[in-house]
């Protein structure tokens, strides 16, 4: 199998650079000259950011109409180039990078309608020290930023900042179609005119707007998709209209796309290890497994050990929109508005074996005389007697409607002054409420033999018991109505919605006295709620048939489906799970009325059958897990622009006044009766609000340098203070112990509305050098110290009952996680970059982050920051010329810690380095019409982390590749 996988890889690559190398043998055609391309960096600009941070829009005045160069009049009367593809956008996102008062990146369309990557998160992560975290269904999904996560990152479309579908405040990229996106840009320096909320970096989001492109244009595409993996295609259609009239003095956009397709995703569902027994050898040489000693942490081996699959549909819609009116040079006015709905389905079906050793009376399962335990305290090898299988399916649903609408001023109120004003109005829902389903069937009795494995997942062996209860040689695999036993049904989901109402005034008075250029001054106004309302059957009917009380043929039903696939996991060698039985979900419900009345089974707790209306499923709102937080913040910023004829700088201050209400509830435990392994009967005292919040200032300095050392050669300088605000997950005062209905000693959900923002002393430097249009070279270093990091702490403590049951033990250890201001940590690293256009047509992209960070806890060092990447590097190699368009692009992620914590707490999640291939080529069949191929993932990879150790596995996800194919026409 792995000489398969090698020569995939091998052929893929292969075709790659075949299709680059073809496309670099056209006769080549002399280049526009340095001259005709346009200036080259000179003197510093007096340009001063005000509002959104991106200040130019992708095409300058107009269009490119085919792969070559075209030159069109510049308004200077010069004569300017404007390239449509790759190297175009790379030109203007150097022109950007240059231009920026402060440090900056920056992506751009390469022409009307197309982003460079086919989504904005892989298309960010193409900067300098940023990457994408993968959501396991092969799209990037969020973005870190110079090793910070992706809650330390601001994203604002338009200068404005997103609501968000998701409990907190970092921003989904799925949900955006790429489409609808003309530029990105990240400023990665503060500046005191800039909104805050970010240490890592903000993140601008830019739409299309119809003074971009002058005149009548349209474009639009038609896509086919395929995964390999799943064996599934998809389309996608696109289109964009933009006019201006009336002189060019006013103009009017639209775009809309559409996609829908389907994937398969294999994964390790769960391998949640524990260290709560250790496993002793007595004086005569026997063995026994006892609790491990306060502190000192026993043997390490799995809870719960699951693997499965995932098949997904996912439809996503939406557009933008945008209105310009500039009467004259001394005003504009623009309207802008964008609307996403994405609808992602997910099926999850996978096997489940918990591997604690003692079983539902306290007898010891494990056999101990064939125990192995490593070095690590690992357990290495052993079985498990009486295991119980179960097998669960779940629906996964997700519904995302995100719109926003603004409107923005700009207007030269006399020679000196300029004043910008903007505001706007979004919101983002997620209404999912009650419709997770979580079901699981079970097979007790069984056997389970483990055997870890160094860099893959451990051996898991599964034997089914016969009809008389022995345990022979039945693989799971042939399980049936027989062998399947109900038992739990878990249905919940949330509704979110997170509104948000922002107001900005900026005003920038030129001075032009000496060194001092302008003052700038302003300020914002936020109003943000956020409200996560859970709907479930936690606390009412998910246990009604838990402890697996009789199989399905008891009650007369057919629920057990044949293994739908034999190849679970293909990529990977080892002895697990291939094929598990399954069943769908709506069937196993509908069933359970059978058991109602029905002499053959009897109800365990009761002595009785079921009653009548015993089986339906009664879905509440649960307040236990739901919260409310409203944000309200209020700024004020000063900034000093000066500059000379080789250097030009700001520094100013911000203030930022934020006032915080949370609203949550919780509850104490009454009564707490553990019925089995995976199973507990839990009373609950009554719903009581609770509520927190409170408010803080700050006063955030900040100031940029920068030199024209020599020609085209420019060195910047930027410090600056920061804050990053919690998420509003971390501020919810609700506390959820649902957990332990199935057994688990956790209260999750434990947040703290009493934290403080993470605050940043930040240093950054950077070279940039740009001898001609052909060339540029940049490096950059930064350091970050980080003081209140908010971190997740596991606080042990014991649970006693208000009114415990009879003969049930008076208490129980229990770990409330929850959120609190650790002491500090620190982030510092380089970040190298550098594109080089031949006269041929060929082109070369790179670039490279080395970061470093490590968090202290209680004044000692602990791990690497979350989500801190040590290395990361891309590169790209493409050719444009004569109507060909062809591309490969390379990104690497070097192992970094995912979590900081496990479910044990001395054991940090890390994950294995990563690597991503892609490729693409177009021909321009006429100068308006497109052909292209494209495919990503050519490499085959996963994701996988582990931990701390390599055979405790943490995480698995393997999506294939995926190729699409299609046609794009302009006008």
């Amino acid at each position: 199998m792995g000489n398969a996988k090698t020569w995939r890889n091998v052929v893929c690559t292969g075709i790659s650079f075949t299709a680059l190398i073809a496309g670099s043998q056209a006769i080549a055609q002399t280049a526009p000259t340095t001259e005709q391309q346009g200036p080259v960096a000179g003197a510093p600009t007096d340009q001063v950011n005000l509002g959104s941070t991106i200040q130019s829009g992708p095409g300058g005045t107009s269009d490119a109409t085919s792969g070559d160069a075209t030159a069109t009049q510049a308004a200077a009367g010069g004569p300017d180039i404007v390239v449509r593809g790759v190297r175009g956008s790379l030109l203007r996102s150097i022109d950007t990078k240059r231009d920026a008062s402060t440090i900056v990146d920056a992506i751009s369309a390469e022409e009307l309608g197309k982003f460079p990557n086919r989504n904005v998160a892989e298309a960010l992560s193409n900067i300098p020290g940023v990457t994408v975290g993968r959501d396991g269904r092969g799209e990037g999904r969020s973005v870190t930023v110079r090793g910070l996560g992706e809650n330390f990152a601001l994203t604002t479309l338009n200068g404005r900042v997103l609501p968000t579908d998701g409990p907190d405040r970092s921003f989904a990229f799925d949900v955006l179609p790429s489409e609808v996106i003309s530029g990105a840009e990240i400023q990665k320096a503060a500046q005191a005119s800039q909104l805050e909320g970010s240490v890592g970096g903000n993140i601008d989001l830019r739409t299309a707007r119809p003074f971009d492109h002058k005149g009548f244009h349209a474009a639009g595409s038609l896509e086919g998709q395929y995964n390999q993996f799943a064996e599934k295609g998809g389309i996608k259609a696109s289109g964009v209209v933009s006019t201006t009239f009336a002189n060019d003095t006013m103009g009017f956009l639209i775009s809309g796309t559409y996609n829908k397709y389907k994937f398969r995703t294999d994964n390790l569902g769960e391998y949640s290890s524990n260290d709560v027994y250790d496993i002793v050898t007595g004086p005569g040489g026997q063995r026994s497994v006892i609790n491990a000693p306060g502190g000192a942490g026993g043997v390490i081996e799995p809870y719960f050990y699951s693997v499965g699959y995932v098949l997904g549909e996912r439809q996503r819609w939406g557009g933008s929109s945008a209105y310009q009116w500039k009467p004259s040079d001394r005003f504009e006015l623009r309207v802008d508005g964008i609307y996403s709905n994405y609808t992602d389905t997910e099926h999850n079906h996978r096997v489940s074996v918990g591997l604690t050793p003692f079983d539902n009376d306290g007898n010891v399962r494990y056999d101990l005389n064939n125990v192995q335990i490593d070095k690590n305290k690992v357990l290495t090898n052993y079985t498990v007697n009486d295991a119980t299988i179960d097998v669960l399916s779940t629906d996964e649903p997700r519904n995302s409607i995100t719109y926003q609408l603004g409107g923005h001023i700009d207007w030269k109120a006399t020679d000196r002054l300029t004043v910008n004003a903007d505001v706007a109005y979004g919101k983002a829902t997620n209404n999912t409420g009650g419709q997770d389903r979580f079901v699981v069937a079970g097979i007790p009795g069984s056997r389970a033999q483990v055997a870890t494995r160094s860099n893959g997942l451990p051996d898991l062996i599964l034997t089914i018991p016969n009809a008389d209860g022995t345990v022979t040689n039945r693989t799971l695999d042939q399980a049936g109505n027989d062998d399947l036993r109900a038992h739990y049904i878990g249905i919940q989901g949330q509704n979110i919605a997170d509104r948000s109402t922002a107001a900005k005034l900026d005003l920038l008075y030129d001075a032009d006295n000496g060194l001092l250029r302008s003052i700038a001054f302003g300020g914002a106004y936020s109003d943000r709620k956020k409200t996560v309302d859970v709907i479930d059957n936690q606390y009412t009917t998910a246990n009604n048939f838990g402890g697996y009380p009789f199989a399905f043929s008891q009650i007369g039903a057919n629920v057990v489906q044949p293994p739908e696939f034999t190849n679970i996991l293909p990529n990977l060698t080892g002895n697990f799970p291939r094929s598990i039985p399954a069943f769908d979900i709506n069937t196993y419900l509908s069933s359970l009325q059978k058991a109602e009345n029905n002499p053959n089974v009897i109800n365990p707790n009761t002595g009785q059958p079921y009653p009548t209306g015993y089986a339906t499923q009664q879905v509440v709102p649960d307040q236990l897990a739901s919260y409310a937080i409203t944000e309200k913040t209020w700024n004020a910023y000063a900034q000093i622009n000066v500059g000379g004829d080789r250097w030009k700088g700001d520094f100013g201050l911000r203030y930022v006044n934020t006032t915080v209400n949370s609203l949550g509830y919780g509850t104490t435990v009454r009564s707490y009766q553990v019925v089995g392994v995976g199973t507990a009967n839990v009373v609950f005292n009554p719903i009581a609000p609770i509520t927190g919040g409170g408010s803080y200032q700050r006063l955030l300095p900040s100031a940029n340098f920068s030199y024209d050392i020599a020609h085209g050669f420019r060195v910047r300088l930027a410090a600056s203070q920061a804050i990053s605000r919690p998420t509003f997950g971390q501020l919810s005062s609700a506390k959820d112990y649902s957990a332990a209905q199935s057994n688990t000693p956790v209260v999750t959900d434990a947040g703290n509305p009493n934290l403080k923002p993470v605050s940043a002393d930040q240093a950054d430097i950077s070279l940039e050098y740009y001898p001609n249009r052909t060339i540029a070279l940049t490096l950059a270093g930064f350091y970050k110290h980080l003081t209140n990091f908010v971190t997740t702490r596991a606080v042990p403590f014991t649970l006693t009952p208000t009114n415990q049951v009879a003969g049930a033990p008076a208490n129980f250890p229990f770990t409330e996680l929850t959120y609190v201001n650790g002491d500090s940590a620190t982030v510092y690293g380089i970040e190298a970059g550098a594109q080089y256009f031949l006269e041929n047509g060929l082109g070369f992209q790179a670039n490279a982050t080395y970061n470093r960070s490590r968090a202290k806890s209680e004044g000692f060092p602990t791990t690497d920051l979350q989500d801190a990447v040590p290395f990361s590097a891309n590169a790209k190699i493409f050719y444009e010329k004569h109507g060909i368009n062809a591309s490969v692009s390379y990104q690497y992620q070097s192992s970094f810690t995912s979590s900081q914590y496990s479910y044990i707490n001395t054991l940090a999640i890390k994950q294995r380095p990563y690597h991503e291939l892609a490729s693409s080529i177009s021909y321009d069949i006429l100068p308006q019409l497109t052909v292209y191929v494209q495919g990503s993932n050519l490499l085959d990879s996963a994701t996988q982390r582990y931990s701390t150790y390599n055979n405790v596995p943490a995480f698995y996800e393997y999506t294939g590749r995926a190729f699409f194919f299609g046609v794009r026409a302009r006008l």
